[in-house]
């Protein structure tokens, strides 16, 4: 009789043992989908930052601001006359 109580004991706690093992495994599967979804968003704040310090290289030059703000807003400094040619 005490046998079958030990091997109880050792069934219970292999299952034990066993439930825990799986619940690491699943929150570890959990962790690194997780890290690859940051790793993911991380890279493309990165590629999304060099192309705003791109463009603020890029206005921080006087001529290249002048030449978006004559195409974009007809911008025209005071002395200049602008011709409107319509097809």
């Amino acid at each position: 009789m005490g046998k079958y109580i030990t091997i109880g004991i050792l069934v219970i706690i292999i299952m034990v043992v066993s439930i825990q093992t799986f619940g690491l495994f699943r929150r570890g599967y959990g962790m690194g989908k997780q890290l690859r979804v940051s790793r993911e968003k991380m890279e493309a704040l990165s590629r999304e930052n060099e192309e705003l310090q791109a463009q603020l290289n890029y206005f921080s030059r006087e001529e290249n601001l002048e030449k978006e703000l004559r195409a974009k807003f007809n911008y025209k400094r005071p002395d200049e006359n602008v011709m409107i040619i319509t097809p």
